[in-house]
Order: structure tokens, then sequence, then C-alpha cells
């Protein structure tokens, strides 16, 4: 069904992406970082002038959580003595059939969809609307066309037996000082309001922090010359994604997704494109890469082994994962070396690095308005001088 297919569709995107991020803290560690020095010419790293601007936190901003908070604290209740209306959640169970014939993915029982929710193809949810519970509701539509999920499709004809076994709304409840008390560490709204704002202020200041961190790196960038990349290097990390994307893709054909249909769900219309944009990828990762290690070898930044150690073990705690062993297999030996370095190097550009300006969502309004009236005011002022230097023009002729 087309719901369950936007779902999937979601999910490789995002494990494959996340597969290629991976490389972008593996390969050789600090021992590369002379290797590289032949192809880097650093550039201007210190005092590099940078912006901060950090975005005001409105009501709008805290009413959404409060909204969000409600939504998640809402029950479902069971509806017994009506039909189906719009917004209602049903659990169902279906069959659908193609010329007679049942076609995979499109069985399915308890299957839970909100009304109106645009799941399913349409003429399915509004099928069932006005019918009961316990009901049997044959639906004869057609699959969209075009229907990316699955082309043989497009444009069929489909036949739907639908059999409704419950309905049931979702009850919001009133935004109460009880309820924040029963479900998070305050007794009241406003204390609760308070510390929403809190973290959103926080949010934002780490937001902010994080784009002056990639602006400052990024000038540095530009003020590096970079002649070449190690080709064996490059080689390895373009054949390692290309391979891991081959198999995360290869994972999803129980799904019913053919290998074309993977990389058009991840923007590529051919595995050459696939392999363009990889090759690209890492030209970009290996930028950064050798920046930051000659870098970290001209001012003497280490990463010690007491910290990897350190970070392995967080990050085996974090995720259940019972091994040393697992973690490297999975994430690169260097993946921490790597990660513990970037931190450093960047940490130390933004120690070096000049603060300018530090703006606010407000502060940067109200720098807009100022200049908005200087303007006015020297558009005025001129207008003034050029209508007295005309009349003393004309009084003259």
């Amino acid at each position: 069904m087309e719901g369950k297919e936007k779902m999937k569709k979601q999910k490789i995107g995002a494990i494959i992406l996340a597969g290629v991020m991976v490389m972008g803290m593996t390969g050789c560690g600090n021992s590369k970082a002379s290797a590289y020095n032949k192809y880097v010419t650093l550039g201007e790293y210190k005092g590099i002038e940078y912006t901060k601007t950090v975005k005001e936190v409105t009501d709008s901003d805290v009413q959404a959580e409060l909204d969000s908070f409600v939504q998640r604290n809402s029950e479902k209740k069971e509806i017994t003595d009506r039909a189906v209306e719009e917004g209602d959640i049903v659990d169902i169970d279906f069959v659908g059939t193609m010329n007679g014939e049942e076609f995979e993915g499109g069985t399915s029982e308890g299957y839970t969809l909100t009304i109106g929710s645009g799941s399913l193809i349409d003429g399915f949810e509004e099928g069932l609307i006005g019918h009961n519970i316990g009901d049997e509701v044959s639906l004869d539509l057609t699959f969209p066309d075009p229907y990316p999920n699955s082309p043989d499709k497009a444009g069929q004809p489909v036949n739907f037996k639908v059999t409704i076994n419950s309905i049931s709304v979702e009850e919001v409840p009133e935004l109460t000082d009880s309820l924040v008390s029963e479900n998070t560490d305050y007794d009241t709204i406003d204390a609760y309001k308070k510390s929403i704002e809190e973290d959103l202020k926080e949010n934002n200041e780490n937001e902010a922090q994080q784009q002056a961190q990639n602006d400052v790196f990024n000038k540095v960038l530009e003020n590096c010359s970079i002649s070449g990349y190690d080709e064996e290097e490059s080689k390895k990390l373009v054949d390692e994604q290309f391979e891991q994307f081959k198999q995360t893709a290869a994972s999803y054909e129980s799904y019913g997704y053919t290998y074309e249909q993977v990389l058009s769900l991840n923007g590529y219309d051919s595995e050459e494109a696939l392999k363009d944009g990889i090759a690209e990828y890492v030209k970009n990762y290996l930028e950064q890469k050798m920046v930051i290690q000659c870098i970290a070898d001209k001012e003497g930044i280490k990463v010690s082994k007491d910290e990897v150690d350190e970070k392995v073990k967080e990050y085996m705690d974090t995720y259940g994962v019972e091994s040393e062993e697992e973690v490297y297999n999975y994430l690169g030996e260097d993946y921490f070396d790597m990660y513990l370095l970037s931190d450093k190097v960047i940490n130390f550009l933004m120690d070096n690095a000049v603060l300018v300006d530090s703006l606010d969502d407000d502060s940067t309004e109200e720098s807009k308005d100022e200049s908005s009236e200087e303007s006015k005011d020297e558009s005025e002022e001129t207008s003034k001088e050029e209508s007295s230097t005309e009349s003393t023009e004309e009084s003259a002729e």
C-alpha cells in the first residue's frame, strides 16, 4: 500500500545516507598527517572573523512545544455506536487483488489507518466513511499514474476487500497543572513553559555556535590550496561506499524494491550518477580531513589512546554495544581518532577566531529598522537639498 511504501522510502533514504556519512570520520588517523602536507598549503587559519546570530525564542515556539506535549498525552477512545467518519482511526484487514489475483504488499491484517491522512491510494479512505464495525467493504480503485513505488502497477485497476475491525478517536487532553505534574518534572504550566523556553534558548545557542564553527572552518578551507589527493585512499573510500550502497539496496529487495528504484529514491538516475556522487563526497571529505590533519600536525594537536578508549566506552554504553571489536567493525578503526581530532582542531580554530558581531533575531531586525530610518532621513535631507538647489538655480535664471 502507498502508506507503507512512503514509510519504507524514508527509511531507505535515511539508512543509506547514514551509511555514507559514517565514512566521514573513518580513514587513516594521525599517521597520515605528514603525508597530506605535500597536497595542502595552509592559508590563514588564525584570526578568522565571524558573526553569530542566535535565533530568538518566540511565544509561538513555546506554544508549539506545549501543543506537542498535549498531543503526546492524547488517548484513543473506542467508538462503537456510529459509522466511520473523517478523522477517525480505524483498525482494518484488507486483501488487494489485480485481475482476480492477490499481489505482494496488497494484504494486511490489523492495519491502523487515520481517515483523511492521505496515507493510502485515492478512494481507499473515503470508501470506508459511513461503514460500521464488522462491515466488509469492496473498493474498486485505480493505482496512481505515475506510481514510482511500483511502476508496473501505475494506472492499473485494483480491488480491495476491507473488513473494519474497530473505530476509535484520539482524545486530546486539556493543558492543566495536573497534566503537567503527572507527565513531567514540573508542577505547573508556568514552570514547564519556563523550562521549555530555556531549552529552546539553549538549542538556538547551540545551533548558532555550530553555524559559526561551520563558517569559520569554511573560511579556513577557502584560504588553503589543495593540489591533489591520495589516490589510494580516495579509491578505497569510493569503493567502500559504493559496495555499502549496493549491500543496503540489496537488503530492500524483500520490500519489493529493485536496485534501480533504490537509486531513484536516493536521488540518482543511474549507477554512474551514484558513483559520481560518491566521488564528489569523497573529494569534499578528503579536503576537510587533510586540512584538519595538517593544522593538527602544525599546532601539535594530538589525540591520546586514553581519550579514544573513553569515547569508545561512552559509545558502547550509549548504544548497548557489547564489544569494542563490534564498534570498530561497524565504524572503522580510526573513527574516534578522527572524531576527537576534528573536535580539537575546530575548538582551536574557534579559540583563535574573532567574533565581530553577535546578534539575535531582534537585534538583527532592529539593525534593519535603524538602517531603514537612516536611509529615509538621508533621502529626505537629500530631497530638501535638491529642492533648495533647484530653487536657487531658478532664481538665478
